[in-house]
């Protein structure tokens, strides 16, 4: 399941745009970890407004629940967010670990051809001991990935994306689009400051 991302500024002549530049530029790095902070765009009344928040639901269980399987919605972990708290999650390129016969782990980059953002469906949620937070919605892999994981961040269009904030119930079918998959090196292997995590894989 994805546990890593990147989002990075871009220049367009759109207010959403400039604004979410402007949010994504005041992160302290471009990689996203869980636990970690993201931007995301909230609906307000009728305006769409970036926010910085951080990734990951918290439960008893666990620490950070970052992504929300599209057929789990039922949960209650998940069922309050959809109802009223939804959010979309620009990125730029997102990794997913292949395992290996020898049960070592492969990172994959993926990313879209023209390198522009994917928008990614999220809910979020109040959390008085970190704030807000976001959790990334998954749902089944396009063949591109399959072979990789059996998950896939839902990406969409982003009027699929509008019309989700609005409420819209939307299949969260595989991503039709053109994405790239690339090996490479695994973006955690480096241990952020003050991550008292280290590696994940």
């Amino acid at each position: 399941m994805c546990n890593a991302y990147t989002v990075r500024p871009k220049v367009g002549s759109k207010e959403l745009v400039a604004l979410l530049s402007k949010e994504i530029g005041r992160l302290k790095s471009p990689l996203v970890r869980r636990t970690g902070p993201g931007v995301v765009v909230v609906a307000n009344g009728g305006d769409l407004q970036p926010a910085t928040m951080r990734w990951g639901f918290e439960r008893s269980f666990s620490k950070a629940i970052n992504n929300a399987r599209s057929d789990n919605f039922q949960s209650p972990v998940w069922s309050e967010a959809l109802k009223s708290r939804r959010c979309l999650v620009p990125i730029s390129t997102f990794y997913e670990w292949k395992e290996n016969p020898d049960r070592s782990k492969q990172a994959y980059e993926f990313r879209r051809p023209d390198d522009d953002w994917m928008w990614v469906a999220g809910l979020y949620e109040p959390s008085e001991t970190h704030g807000p937070c976001y959790a990334t919605i998954t749902t089944e892999p396009p063949p591109v990935v399959e072979p990789i994981h059996d998950r896939m961040l839902a990406v969409l269009e982003f009027e699929e994306g509008l019309a989700f904030l609005r409420g819209e119930t939307l299949p969260f079918t595989p991503y039709a689009g053109a994405i790239l998959a690339t090996p490479c090196a695994s973006p955690l292997k480096r241990k952020p400051p003050a991550d008292p995590q280290g590696e994940l894989f």
